[in-house]
């Protein structure tokens, strides 16, 4: 059954926006828009659906604050936009039925993070709704993992490696539908045997329609091309002559190949600008690697255990510190995406950059 989602704002246009975007998702109707702060005040009030709020009705000199007090307040998951990036009220950004979306051109119609990170917040919000048995459970989520934010790193990256085991074919098939390009170098490392990486880099390539092939000791792939690690053995990174490269490497009493704490580690090791991401998988590899990323100031994302087919892999990342965020795996997507929009806006400035 699909979740009635009610649009509040006064613009037409962002309402158009977010209705289309909302058309993307299998789980959700937009029903009838709302214009007025009085209005998405009732919506708030029916316990039923999901309600998208526009930030600028929180300040209606009538009932802007009456919506403020009833979005801080409720307990059923609701979505507050903020798309010109002025800014949500800390205590609205607070709640822990709310969840933000955040325009990052302050004062602009930032269109492009909207459409890009909608999606995963009403994931968000679905999650935050309904437990396996149906029931509201907002105040378990909340309290059993950190709020996940839009915003994924502060500098443009030079490589993105994700690192995956038990669960990753069906996950990283359902994911990269929601992933663009990638404008920065992208490595998947799952654990697989040697004979099943090319047939699955061509099946995620065809799937998706992005670029994906098979990689293994020789340059890294550029951007705009994923590149799967060649199964049953093991690779580092290194630079060489300025260019990133990847090296066979032996690793005695490793079971895991090819190894995602080794990927990660020698890429920390080369001064790469490094964001990773940890998804489902049975046992620690990537713990490792990613503890020796957050030493250095790197970002890691770590998918929700409970969103995984065993969470063993990015539940160690979350016990051992190293997780800046734990997302679901459409905030995931939205935050490949963002990590590209970020490189893609950068460019013009240079080329990548390492760490000194």
């Amino acid at each position: 059954m699909k979740l009635r989602v009610s649009i509040c704002t006064t613009s037409g246009f962002l309402a158009l926006v977010l209705r289309r975007t909302l058309a993307g998702s299998p789980h959700v109707e937009p029903s009838i828009d709302h214009r007025t702060a009085a209005d998405a005040l009732a919506v708030l009030r029916a316990p039923e659906g999901l309600a998208i709020i526009d930030v600028e009705l929180l300040v209606d000199e009538q009932d802007g604050g009456a919506l403020r007090d009833a979005l801080t307040s409720r307990a059923v998951p609701s979505i507050v936009v903020d798309a010109r990036g002025r800014g949500v009220p800390a205590d609205v950004a607070a709640a822990p039925a709310v969840v933000v979306v955040r325009g990052r051109r302050s004062g602009e119609l930032d269109l492009e993070t909207i459409e890009a990170e909608l999606l995963a917040a009403v994931g968000s919000a679905r999650r935050l709704r309904f437990g396996k048995s149906g029931e509201l459970q907002v105040a378990e989520a909340r309290a059993a993992m950190p709020a996940e934010r839009a915003e994924p790193t502060e500098a443009p990256l030079e490589l993105i490696v994700i690192g995956v085991s038990t669960g990753g074919p069906t996950l990283l098939l359902r994911l990269f539908e929601d992933v663009a390009e990638p404008a920065i170098p992208l490595l998947v490392v799952q654990h697989m045997p040697a004979s099943e990486t090319p047939g699955f880099a061509a099946r995620l390539g065809e799937h998706t329609g992005l670029a994906v092939r098979e990689v293994t000791a020789g340059p890294v792939p550029p951007a705009g091309v994923i590149g799967v690690l060649r199964g049953g053995g093991d690779l580092r990174l290194v630079r060489r002559a300025g260019a990133l490269h990847l090296r066979h490497a032996t690793l005695e009493g490793n079971p895991f190949h090819p190894n995602v704490d080794e990927v990660l580690a020698s890429a920390v090791e080369a001064g790469v600008a490094l964001g990773a991401v940890i998804l489902t998988g049975m046992g620690q590899d990537g713990a490792a690697g990613a503890l020796a990323m957050a030493r250095k100031g790197l970002p890691v994302i770590a998918q929700r255990p409970d969103t995984c087919a065993v969470g063993g892999m990015p539940q160690a990342v979350i016990d051992n510190g190293a997780a800046r965020w734990v997302k679901s795996p459409e905030a995931i997507a939205a935050a490949l995406n963002a990590w590209s929009d970020l490189a893609r806006r950068a460019a013009p400035a240079g080329g990548s950059r390492c760490l000194a």
